[in-house]
């Protein structure tokens, strides 16, 4: 089974259901795509063969979200602790977690199901989808203002809340480099 990775503010967010869209960079970066055939829908346009590049993850399949986490042994009994659990801020302070990188399917607590997956230019994303990847909208009436879970800051549009969240992830300069993607339309489920 394949597992996911999301910052600790980006996790709350699809836990709690308010995210259920998270866009990867594709490596290596086409020189530019097609969408000639259902299998290959994406092809790289380097020389006459091309190579195919496919998403990681496909419709229907489930992944596991990857957290930090602590195994403890106690008489044969499996205790395991996650460090993004509120009941555990004294422990996060004494526990070493283990890196998330590193976490196997079976010590997994949350799950999502892929629903919907496609490419796209990363400045392509929509309002509709800026909500989706945990983009909050505050405010009433006339006077609206975008961010993200655990930003010190407000912004204008949800575009430019998901530049910065987008660059926070991913270093500065992501957002204007406008790279392809893939997008990965989500549902959390049960395992």
């Amino acid at each position: 089974m394949k597992g996911i990775l999301f910052t600790a503010p980006m996790f709350h967010a699809a836990v709690d259901g308010r995210k259920t869209q998270t866009r990867r960079v594709i490596k290596p970066q086409p020189d530019f795509f097609t969408h000639d055939t259902d299998k290959y829908p994406l092809k790289n346009g380097k020389g006459a063969h091309g190579i195919y590049i496919l998403p990681r993850y496909k419709v229907g399949e489930t992944v596991y979200i990857k957290e930090p986490y602590w195994v403890d042994s106690m008489e044969s009994k499996r205790c395991i602790d996650y460090k993004y659990d509120d009941r555990n801020e004294t422990l996060s302070k004494l526990t070493k977690w283990k890196y998330p990188r590193t976490m196997p399917a079976k010590c997994a607590r949350y799950f999502i199901e892929i629903t919907n997956v496609r490419c796209e230019r990363l400045q392509d994303i929509s309002d509709k989808d800026c909500r989706a990847e945990g983009i909050i909208c505050d405010g009433r009436g006339e006077s609206f203002r975008f961010y993200f879970q655990g930003s010190k800051y407000n912004y204008p549009t949800p575009q430019e809340a998901y530049a910065a969240l987008i660059d926070s992830i991913n270093g500065k300069g992501t957002w204007e480099s406008n790279k392809w993607v893939w997008v990965y339309d989500f549902k959390l489920c049960k395992q």
